[in-house]
């Protein structure tokens, strides 16, 4: 089951590598799943001690680790969350998507 969270972390992270500031479109959508998978990294931290014996590590390296991947997702949505603001703000006061046009 955490695998599949593993994953999705590990995946986000790859789309966030690819993040252009002037795609604010999918900087809404990395922001929204960023959102979600801290959410949900939040929840796995919680059942550490159930978590961590399927890894061999205590409670406590299970917790920090999980918290390390809350405080990057957390980090993404931010920044994610800046970049969409900020195309949002072009097509508002512009009337016209100036961030696509090169």
């Amino acid at each position: 089951m955490i695998e599949k969270d593993i994953e999705l972390y590990n995946g986000l992270l790859k789309d966030f590598e690819k993040l252009d500031s002037s795609d604010y479109a999918s900087a809404y959508e990395l922001s929204r799943i960023a959102l979600s998978l801290a959410d949900r990294w939040n929840e796995i931290m919680l059942d550490s001690a159930k978590y961590s014996k399927d890894f061999n590590k205590t409670k406590s390296e299970f917790t920090s680790y999980c918290y390390q991947k809350f405080k990057i997702l957390m980090k993404i949505h931010d920044f994610a969350r800046v970049v969409y603001r900020q195309g949002a703000y072009g097509i508002q006061n512009y009337g016209e998507d100036l961030l696509w046009k090169k």
